[in-house]
């Protein structure tokens, strides 16, 4: 039995591990292996509780509005509530799997050893990708990974075609080792070790030039810093927060990144841009089609299909997206789906800000502190960006929010 759930650890990291590398997951050969990935990681759940003798079921408080969207989806599916079937079926399968993967990490990372595990992979995980995106900026070609042509228009960083989806990855991430740096249960050797990680993983949100992400993990350093002065009352934790602060804007100054400083002072006019300006009519847009379909939406998936009978500006680009995650969920399901999307947000707010009293030595609550964070990032990216949109990216989210909600 133990082999087994040493094996669902195992599956889980190389799950999520492997969307990032596989270009976010978007194409349908890496979707396929995240949705075949998540069903093998329950069936080697369900062989453990077999070999185990005996079914025992960890409740996650999220299971609730994560049971209900699902059923949304379903009336969405039979009742013909959707204006294209096949991709709104073809959205719940990807959903499905989600669902999965916060199923299985409430499930199975339960024991310490197993957090620790996930946490050390994910740090030198995040760490190489870093690495890779930093190294790929610099040697540019015009391929990803040098050898794969690219046939997107987005603002390739990393092994992502759009930069802001790889800031959305680092969002998730980098709160980890930060975390962990902090901790006092380590040597100083190694919470040096952990700063550095987090720095460097911190400056490719900065080189990716996202100034959503930029926002984002700005407001997720903000709300560390508070979590961390109510709970400690420390100058000490306060400083270490400043130094890394500090210690980032000189590491990015020796990299002389061009570009960062003019995506920063857009921060002053941030609608000054035509970009910009679409995302305003996107959304003004978006808004017309909820007053139409209030209660169920459109059907999940359905936003880029549906969207150009609304559109009420000229453009030579193919919208894909809403660039803001809730109003895409109230256009796809409703207002009833995004009240799900709030419930589940409050509830994961309220479960995991209980279980970090101990963070500063116990791996649990650090863990959950680091997702906390990561989750925030997230949800503030999401006003501005589709990052819940990419596979790869809203499957570590579901796996983080599972990581700081599951029973202990």
């Amino acid at each position: 039995m133990r082999a087994l759930d040493w094996t669902l650890v195992c599956a889980i990291c190389l799950l999520l591990g492997f969307g990032p590398l596989a270009f976010g997951a978007v194409q349908e050969w890496a979707i396929f292996s995240l949705e075949a990935g998540a069903a093998v990681c329950v069936i080697l759940w369900a062989a453990g509780r077999l070999a185990s003798g005996r079914l025992e079921l960890r409740r996650s408080p999220l299971f609730v509005p994560i049971a209900l969207f699902a059923v949304l989806v379903c009336l969405q599916l039979l009742g013909s509530r959707t204006a294209y079937w096949y991709i709104t079926w073809r959205s719940a399968l990807l959903w499905a799997a989600y669902g999965m993967t916060f199923f299985v990490v409430s499930q199975s990372l339960h024991r310490t050893v197993y957090i620790r595990t996930f946490a050390f992979f994910f740090i030198a995980f995040g760490f190489l990708v870093a690495l890779f995106a930093i190294a790929q900026q610099f040697t540019w070609n015009g391929n990803l990974y040098w050898v794969v042509p690219n046939r997107q228009s987005g603002w390739v960083y990393g092994p992502y075609v759009d930069h802001a989806h790889y800031a959305g990855l680092m969002e998730m991430l980098a709160p980890i080792p930060l975390v962990f740096a902090m901790m006092s249960r380590w040597q100083k050797s190694q919470r040096v070790l952990f700063g550095f990680v987090a720095l460097l993983m911190a400056s490719t949100i900065f080189l990716s030039q996202s100034l959503g992400g930029m926002v984002a993990f700005g407001l997720q350093m903000l709300f560390l810093a508070i979590i961390v002065g109510v709970r400690e009352r420390s100058r000490r934790q306060a400083l270490l927060l400043l130094l890394m602060a500090v210690l980032l804007a000189l590491w990015l100054e020796m990299l002389s990144p061009g570009g960062i400083s003019e995506r920063i002072a857009r921060l002053q006019d941030p609608l000054g841009k035509a970009g910009a300006s679409d995302r305003i009519h996107i959304v003004k847009d978006s808004l017309k089609m909820i007053r139409v379909r209030p209660l169920l939406g459109w059907g999940l998936g359905t936003f880029p299909v549906v969207y150009p009978s609304f559109r009420s500006f000229y453009t030579n680009f193919f919208v894909n997206a809403a660039h803001n995650d809730y109003i895409q969920a109230a256009v796809e399901t409703g207002l009833t789906g995004l009240a799900l999307i709030c419930g589940f947000i409050v509830l994961f707010y309220r479960v995991a800000l209980q279980r970090t009293g101990h963070w500063r030595t116990d791996i649990r609550s650090a863990m959950t502190l680091a997702a906390i964070i990561g989750v925030s990032g997230i949800l503030i990216h999401s006003l501005s960006d589709f990052n819940l949109q990419i596979p790869a990216n809203a499957a570590l989210f579901f796996a983080l929010a599972a990581l700081a909600t599951s029973p202990q």
